[in-house]
């Protein structure tokens, strides 16, 4: 390869890298279905859920605007893994969720018919109805 073909094919490879000269892309399929999923996320939900695994997270959660929630236990001074902290929409069915103890975990997730269901990184499957 020649210095000019080289030089050449440098400059293609920083303007590619750079982004000059390409048309910005529009809004993707997985982009809209992200809004769509925070649009029916926000709001208050009660676990429906009672299985031993599903004992740390919140009986009640609320999804704010923002990327910020609340959970709280029926009982007073319980403990839950998901007392207040941050959420974000990361891909297609997918949350990172802050928990108690400062740490952001991936769970999956999904919403239909007013039933929010999520499974946590061991597998754990529980599920929220949302309060209307």
């Amino acid at each position: 390869m020649t210095k000019i073909a080289t030089l050449c094919a440098l400059r293609v490879i920083i303007a590619v890298i750079l982004g000059v000269g390409l048309q910005p892309t529009p809004m993707t399929a997985w982009s809209e279905s992200m809004s769509e999923q925070t649009s029916q996320l926000i709001g208050d939900w009660e676990k429906i859920t009672r299985s031993a695994c599903s004992q740390i997270y919140p009986d009640s959660i609320q999804f704010q605007e923002g990327g910020l929630y609340f959970g709280q236990k029926d009982l007073p001074c319980m403990f839950t893994q998901w007392d207040v902290g941050t959420y974000e929409i990361v891909g297609p069915n997918q949350i990172k969720i802050s928990t108690a103890n400062d740490a952001i975990i991936a769970y999956k997730f999904s919403i239909s018919n007013d039933i929010l269901t999520f499974v946590d990184p061991d597998g754990c499957e529980f599920k929220y109805q949302k309060v209307k």
